[in-house]
């Protein structure tokens, strides 16, 4: 099996299409050839060096990456940024060990968004347990839940996701019953709390978030939580891995975990 059939078979159930129409393409095979004879497949949220050295040891080698592979170069007033990204330390880093182990990676990043019930989008809320959708958008969804408190229900979010902290804005007392998930980095984007609010949603439970976004649901009388980008992801990330291993089950399939990379001190 060839890295161009597993590609092929991901464009199938995951298109770049659905009900609202085409979806920019941001897909390509990043790193290696589309004819590379598969041996091992890797999916992951990110292709970090610690996921890409996991990779090379379990002897897979082509890699499925949802997040970028090389850290590339910005053009901007803030810091110098080197025009040769391949001198960044990271970048030589992964190219190293791709190089070394003949491997290739294929990156693709909307589409698995939206894969209709498995991808990101739909993962997320699965994850929380929310069960009854009321409204949606592309990328954001709208659940109704019986009412309760914020602190309760960041709690259970912090239970569902197995992780220690969430960050809140917004009164704790409050009683919500309708919750819009805006899962990974839909939270990096100023006005995105104006989807959920015209969805009704009366919270907004984000991946990641800038401060923007967070004042923009404040000032729309919405709460905001923030949990995280990868680990509200990895659902979706694992949901791709299994259908691949259900499809090519002769040919090894792992999650690789790209962590959590956070500490807490008190």
């Amino acid at each position: 099996m060839k890295v161009r059939e597993v590609v092929d078979y991901i464009l199938e159930i995951a298109p770049f299409r659905d009900s609202y129409g085409e979806i920019p393409r941001d897909d390509a095979i990043v790193f290696g050839d589309e004819n590379t004879e598969v041996k091992g497949i890797g999916v992951t949220w990110s292709p970090t060096i610690k996921v890409l050295s996991e990779a090379a040891k379990l002897d897979l080698n082509f890699v499925i990456t949802h997040e970028f592979l090389f850290w590339g170069h910005s053009e901007t007033i803030w810091f110098k940024s080197d025009k040769d990204v391949m001198k960044k330390k990271p970048n030589a880093l992964r190219h190293k060990i791709l190089q070394e182990k003949q491997m290739t990676v294929y990156n693709t990043h909307k589409n698995w968004d939206a894969a209709s019930g498995w991808g990101m989008c739909d993962a997320f809320p699965k994850l929380l347990g929310f069960e009854k959708e009321i409204n949606r958008g592309r990328f954001i969804r709208v659940h109704e839940i019986e009412p309760m408190k914020i602190k309760y229900l960041a709690g259970i979010i912090k239970e569902k996701m197995k992780i220690p902290v969430v960050r809140v804005a917004g009164d704790t007392e409050r009683k919500v019953s309708k919750i819009a998930t805006a899962v990974g980095g839909l939270g990096q984007i100023y006005g995105i709390a104006e989807e959920p609010y015209n969805l009704g949603a009366e919270v907004v439970v984000f991946g990641e978030a800038v401060d923007y976004a967070i004042r923009c649901c404040v000032e729309n009388n919405m709460v905001a939580i923030e949990t995280s980008h990868v680990l509200s992801e990895n659902p979706g990330v694992k949901n791709l891995a299994k259908k691949i291993k259900e499809k090519f089950p002769q040919t090894k399939v792992e999650f690789l975990d790209a962590g959590y990379p956070y500490n807490f001190l008190g």
